[in-house]
């Protein structure tokens, strides 16, 4: 009987252990999504606000005194060379019309002179006049000569003054405030209006002393905007004199594909340390569990292993890790959720 019931105990085990191998070979594949591990070169950053300005923003002054008679109104659209104001030119027409007539008399004055001067040279030849009478016309010339000269150089100025009375704008651009308007009488100097470039923008960020040695001129930055994303370069570190605020202003320059305004709220990653090389995966590659993060290799035999990794860095889709991998292996960035250790995969296109 104990020999009959061995055999049964025996048999029962053998179609148990058959029955268990059949099963783990029969367990249907895991459709997975895989991705590959990178090598490069990554670099811990923290997000800075900073703002979009227009490299070119100027003050329109009045270039002479007088009476405005035309100003532009804010939200003109202007080229380079439009009128943004205009002065009263009749004072400065009237010192014009005076001074002309002053070289005028001068000329005439001038040519008296080289006519007086050149009979005296006649006469003194047959020595019917003085040397020094012939000096003294040759003097009353010279002085008529440099007389002329003066005010034909007064004349350059009050038509100089006559081209300034007209100001126009110095690049295209928007008027974007108008602080005089026509009859008010100003000062050269006086500030007239403002013209903003609303093209050729730049980007101004606030970056903390301890981080500035870690930006480079030329270095290329992300920036970020309400779901935006694009590259900037770093063009200029400005120190501020007085350091109150314990930063440099970076600037930045940017193709705006993206139709940035003026004025509009961005973010600037800017590097907080040197770069390193880094093993990279995405994101989707990470598996929360209560006893730490896991990404899934997947082996030569479509079974994975599981890998406890470090995540650093986000980098885009990306991020660095600390983990034994190395670049080329496979992961699995979807259907990872439900895998465990020695799970066989069935590879799925993305």
């Amino acid at each position: 009987m104990k020999k009959i019931m061995k055999t049964v105990l025996f048999y029962t085990s053998m179609v148990t252990l058959s029955t268990a191998s059949w099963a783990q070979q029969t367990a249907p594949s895991v459709p997975v999504i895989l991705d590959t591990v990178k090598s490069s070169e990554v670099v811990a950053t923290m997000p800075v606000t900073g703002h979009v300005y227009s490299r070119n923003d100027a003050q329109i002054t009045a270039a002479v005194n007088g009476m405005l008679t035309q100003v532009v109104a804010p939200g003109t659209v202007l080229k380079a060379g439009d009128v943004v104001a205009k002065m009263d030119t009749q004072p400065l027409e009237l010192q014009q019309a005076e001074q002309q007539a002053l070289i005028d008399r001068a000329q005439a004055q001038l040519n008296y002179l080289n006519t007086n001067l050149k009979r005296q040279k006649d006469l003194i030849e047959v020595k019917s006049i003085s040397a020094n009478s012939v000096e003294q016309t040759q003097s009353q010339r010279d002085v008529a000569a440099s007389d002329l000269k003066v005010a034909q150089i007064r004349l350059a100025q009050i038509n100089e003054q006559l081209s300034r009375s007209v100001i126009k704008a110095p690049f295209d651009g928007v008027v974007s405030s108008r602080l005089r308007r026509e009859g008010e009488t100003v000062a050269a100097g006086s500030v007239l209006a403002s013209l903003t470039d609303m093209t050729t923008l730049e980007i101004r960020v606030q970056v903390p002393l301890q981080y500035v040695n870690h930006v480079k001129i030329g270095q290329t930055l992300d920036v970020f905007a309400f779901g935006i994303q694009q590259k900037a370069e770093v063009e200029a570190m400005v120190p501020n004199s007085q350091n109150i605020n314990h930063a440099y202003e970076m600037r930045l320059a940017f193709e705006n594909m993206n139709g940035l305004a003026i004025g509009q709220l961005v973010s600037v990653a800017i590097p907080m340390k040197a770069s390193k090389t880094s093993l990279m995966v995405n994101q989707d590659a990470l598996v929360l569990r209560e006893n730490g993060t896991f990404v899934f290799r997947v082996k030569d035999d479509q079974s994975v292993e599981q890998i406890a990794v470090e995540a650093n860095e986000n980098v885009g889709d990306l991020i660095a890790i600390d983990a034994p991998l190395k670049a080329g292996d496979q992961v699995v960035v979807r259907g990872a959720d439900g895998l465990s250790e020695g799970a066989v995969v069935e590879v799925k296109q993305s």
